[in-house]
């Protein structure tokens, strides 16, 4: 045989062992590409709407800060009703605890000269809040793998997020409807009073964990009432 044929049956050879070794690993890069793709496909982004049976304390800090918000804003204006007039409060709405927005528009209302009615006594006005929304939003946006448990694998894989998020949204909007106590006669509506309020959750990469929020209080700092400062020390006072 030839040296020459011998060296087509050498390149002949090598060029099969390229392709069958090219074909070994395009299967494995295209198998370990397939798992990954079914991974990250079963556990896209996500988001769901989760209804607590109890407020949390994040959920009531949402509420009660929207409503100081809402009081605090540009169309919290004084209403027209002459100073040390009688009057009563009432609430209605689809939310049914709302003990915490009577107390807060009492205290708001009180600023502007206004008194409650003592017992026994007739008010002059009856003043309606018209509650149209106070409460929370959830949701959750999720990339990453979630928890696996399979018959195939004697053990339970544990979540792995390359990205979370927790979102929390706080609303409150009202406004206050006038009437005469003695005749029923309507005098005026406040314009609506709104806010919103959210303190939102993430991790990134597994461990890197932050939150964002608008509130205030334990977060960064006391809520001001109107003409304070926050840089007045909120336990002033208290020695």
């Amino acid at each position: 045989m030839s040296k020459g044929n011998q060296m087509i049956k050498q390149s002949k050879s090598f060029e099969m062992l390229m392709v069958n070794a090219f074909d070994n690993h395009t299967m494995k890069s295209i198998l370990t590409i397939g798992i990954l793709f079914i991974a990250l496909t079963s556990c896209a982004t996500m988001k769901e709407l989760p209804t607590p049976d109890q407020a949390t304390a994040i959920e009531q800090f949402l509420i009660t800060q929207a409503v100081e918000q809402s009081l605090n804003g540009q169309d919290a204006t004084s209403l027209p009703l002459p100073e040390g007039a009688l009057i009563k409060l009432e609430t209605t709405g689809l939310t049914i605890d709302q003990r915490f927005l009577l107390g807060a528009v009492s205290r708001w209302l009180g600023e502007q000269g206004l008194r409650l009615t003592p017992e026994g006594q007739a008010a002059t006005y009856r003043i309606q809040i018209l509650v149209q929304s106070l409460g929370t939003e959830q949701s959750r946006s999720f990339f990453g793998m979630p928890p696996v448990q399979s018959v195939l694998i004697p053990f339970a894989l544990p979540e792995i997020s390359l990205y979370k998020a927790q979102y929390q949204v706080g609303f409150s909007r009202f406004r206050l409807d006038i009437f005469e106590t003695t005749t029923g006669r309507f005098i005026r509506s406040s314009p609506w009073l709104q806010a919103s309020t959210f303190y939102n959750e993430y991790t990134l990469l597994f461990f890197i964990d932050f939150h964002r929020t608008n509130l205030v209080g334990p977060f960064q700092d006391f809520i001001p009432l109107k003409g304070e400062s926050n840089e007045e020390d909120p336990k002033e006072g208290l020695e």
